[in-house]
């Protein structure tokens, strides 16, 4: 029998996540799993040698602190709205590069079930933005269920 102890969520803080939260929820509640909800602020350092020279380290510091602080708040403000009835949900805010990010939580926090909503790109938009989804889908050590969001 499978047994689903931890389950993680993607948000990112699109109209697919919201759609796919549900999802999670009910998960969690059928398997009476704790929910680690976590949002990838991606840090992008290809720009950095072109901003850098504009703004003095300290502003930089500032700017990436404010960030933090309104992800911290938008996270804090989904879950209380939509996972509010579940006994256990932890929030985690992470820095680097999605698919990467939320494969090492899965890991450290020993997940056995990913959920996440997927744009359902394809075509030039796959190939111009990647998939996340589709990332975490080929590494992930454990099973992945993926929401697309119905088509408008």
């Amino acid at each position: 029998m499978v047994e689903i102890k931890r389950i993680l969520f993607c948000h990112d803080f699109s109209e697919t996540a919201d759609f796919a939260f549900p999802y999670a929820i009910l998960m969690a509640e059928k398997f009476s799993a704790p929910l680690y909800i976590i949002h990838v602020v991606e840090e992008s350092f290809q720009h950095w040698t072109y901003i850098e020279p504009f703004l003095a380290g300290e502003t930089l510091v500032k700017i990436f602190e404010e960030i933090e602080k309104r992800v911290r708040g938008q996270l804090e403000d989904i879950c209380k709205s939509m996972a509010a009835m579940l006994k256990e949900y932890y929030p985690i805010i992470a820095k680097g590069i999605p698919f990467s990010e939320i494969i090492q939580t899965a890991n450290e926090k020993e997940i056995d079930l990913i959920i996440m909503g997927t744009h359902g790109r394809t075509g030039l938009g796959r190939v111009l933005f990647g998939s996340v989804a589709q990332r975490v889908v080929r590494r992930a050590a454990c099973p992945v269920l993926t929401v697309r969001m119905p088509a408008k």
